[in-house]
């Protein structure tokens, strides 16, 4: 009954948010407010950033103290993200005249406290938050079409172009709206021991018991056959004691799943929203995982960041499938891999994407300012300004620049990966990615301890998803 209430609660509160959108100050809703006061193009004391002297921090010629006197209230999470957009808001402001506040909310309470305010509150002008949860804002009417004020007051640099276009794709439209910018790029990453793949000796070993040679696999057939030479138990000689790990704890282990799906053609939904994995591509892919788990570590399931980490910079494992943050481990002082890992795009070509885009509410006070600071801190010269945050390029042109690429060598297979990158970690499915993320794990978590054949975690992944999505009265 209780979950029945809260399914009902939910969608009377959407239509709410929908019709209080409708009433509010929106882009389309007229004109973009005038300046306020005398115009003169900002000249912004500009820092190096990687070696890198910016010189577009004033919007292309778009800012000259204009927007004095006038606030943007940014909500994000506590951390680097917010750390991020407060360095950015020190060169906005100088250069418009606005004043920037950010507040942020601790990873766990910031997507209640942020979904309550653009529910109820109104306080906040911009949000900065996970794909999937930007979408979701979209269906509910809670924030704003950027497309009028690109038409209006964008800057000449714009060049919506430069943006990656699946980052362009899946973070900035949403059913043919432009809704938000890519902020935080994510994309799973395949780190290998490059010092193993690259020793003679080594290689002489895997052609003589193979007939190949040894490379950094690139196909499915290849990633398992290098897997089971460097498992111990498969092959003695092994210079390590696994061939492949991952984090398979639940809230981790679809990730195995989702990122061999793509590669065989399969999505989790379609543009409906009906699922399209329960086909042969999301079986391959199951399949594929239960193989890997003949080369993984035993304690597999028990792996989550933290551990499945420290167990690759151990030099126990040969080959892993994680986020880019890996990188700080394995670069440790403590790691035993240190200066021996390359990175690549995951085996079969089609990885895993996360990441975070900013969007302006459709309550925003002084929406044409906004849009300016949505667009500054995603600029050319602007997104340079997060780097040191974690908050990696979303721009093709910034990975073309040396001094970027130089800064990461994992820079040129993220570029690579995020390219290649098809299906969200979290189902883009607004109000329910959540409850569907729960389904996914729930049905590969029994796939993997041998509770549920792939066909049978196929078929209550399927039946659940629908059962979701039509709670909340989207189409299938």
């Amino acid at each position: 009954m209780k979950k029945k209430f809260n399914i009902m609660l939910l969608c009377v509160l959407t239509l709410t948010f929908v019709l209080s959108a409708c009433g509010s100050k929106s882009a389309d809703s007229g004109k973009p407010a005038e300046p306020k006061g005398e115009f003169k193009e900002a000249k912004v004391e500009a820092p190096d950033v990687l070696g890198i002297k910016l010189t577009d921090l004033n919007g292309g010629g778009t800012l000259g103290g204009q927007y004095k006197g006038q606030k943007i209230v940014v909500a994000t999470r506590t951390g680097d993200f917010a750390d991020a957009l407060k360095n950015a808001a020190k060169y906005f402001e100088e250069a418009s005249g606005a004043t920037v506040e950010v507040q942020s909310f601790p990873a766990g309470n910031d997507i209640e406290k942020i979904q309550l305010d653009l529910n109820t509150g109104h306080h906040f002008d911009a949000v900065l938050m996970p794909v999937a949860n930007v979408h979701g804002y979209a269906e509910g009417g809670l924030i704003q079409d950027l497309q009028p004020f690109i038409n209006s007051v964008a800057s000449p640099n714009l060049d919506l172009d430069d943006f990656i276009p699946s980052l362009w794709k899946s973070y900035g439209l949403y059913k043919g709206r432009m809704v938000a910018f890519p902020y935080k790029p994510d994309s799973q990453l395949f780190f290998y021991r490059k010092d193993l793949f690259e020793d003679p000796e080594i290689q002489k070993q895997y052609k003589d018991k193979t007939g190949k040679d040894l490379a950094v696999p690139a196909t499915v057939e290849d990633f398992l056959s290098v897997a089971e030479f460097f498992t111990k138990k498969s092959n003695p000689d092994s210079p390590t004691k696994y061939g492949y790990s991952s984090m398979a704890s639940k809230t981790n282990s679809r990730l195995i799943w989702q990122n061999r799906l793509a590669a065989f053609g399969g999505k989790d939904v379609d543009e409906n929203f009906k699922p399209a994995f329960n086909n042969e591509a999301g079986l391959k892919a199951m399949q594929t995982m239960l193989e890997l788990k003949k080369f993984a570590p035993d304690e597999w399931l028990q792996l989550g960041w933290d551990e499945a980490n420290a167990l690759f910079a151990s030099g126990e494992v040969a080959m892993m499938e994680q986020w880019p943050g890996l990188y700080s481990t394995i670069d440790g002082e403590q790691s035993k891999v240190k200066g021996k890992v390359g990175f690549g795009v995951t085996p079969g070509g089609a990885p895993t994407m996360g990441g975070w885009a900013i969007a302006m509410t459709n309550t925003a006070k002084n929406p044409e300012a906004t849009y300016k600071f949505l667009e500054y801190v995603t600029s050319k010269d602007g997104e340079l300004l997060k780097i040191n945050n974690t908050m990696d390029p979303t721009r093709t042109s910034n990975y073309n620049r040396p001094e970027v690429l130089e800064s990461n060598p994992m820079y040129p297979a993220l570029l690579d990966s995020l390219s290649a990158a098809q299906i969200l970690v979290d189902p883009d499915v607004p109000f329910v990615s959540a409850k569907l993320n729960d389904i996914m794990e729930n049905a590969i978590q029994g796939v993997l301890r041998g509770e549920l054949t792939p066909q049978a975690a196929l078929d209550d992944m399927e039946q659940n998803f629908i059962k979701e999505i039509k709670a909340v009265g989207l189409s299938l």
